[in-house]
């Protein structure tokens, strides 16, 4: 596990153990692997894009371990938010959309299903 220098501000070992090259190597050929055909806006992670990613990780190119280690925490804090806050949330946007016009909240949809 990386460990965080409060003194220094930068991440121990993460550095020094080469996990941010090796991420930005595994960032960079996925994206080099998605564009190309009908890919040409991987924003939009569907259809040809979508494609191409799993072609790419089907040719035995995998996520780094230090990397896939971020993922898994920030999943877990994203479901650990989720499970303590979930309701809490959820009436906090009834409340916001009751006081909203409908304009207001036909932009904040066209938002939502955009992401």
């Amino acid at each position: 596990k990386a460990v965080v220098s409060t003194q220094s501000g930068h991440y121990g070992r993460g550095c020094s153990s080469g996990c941010t090259g090796q991420s930005a190597d595994f960032v960079e050929a996925l994206f080099k692997g998605m564009h190309g055909g009908q890919c040409v806006d991987a924003s939009q992670f569907c259809g040809p894009c979508h494609d191409n990613a799993h072609a790419h990780f089907s040719a035995g190119n995998s996520i780094p371990c230090c990397m896939d280690n971020v993922i898994q925490k920030g999943i877990a804090a994203y479901e650990y938010v989720a499970e303590a806050y979930g309701d809490q949330v959820n009436e906090w946007v009834g409340l916001v959309s009751d006081e909203l016009s409908a304009d207001a909240n036909a932009k904040a949809v066209e938002y939502r299903d955009a992401v």
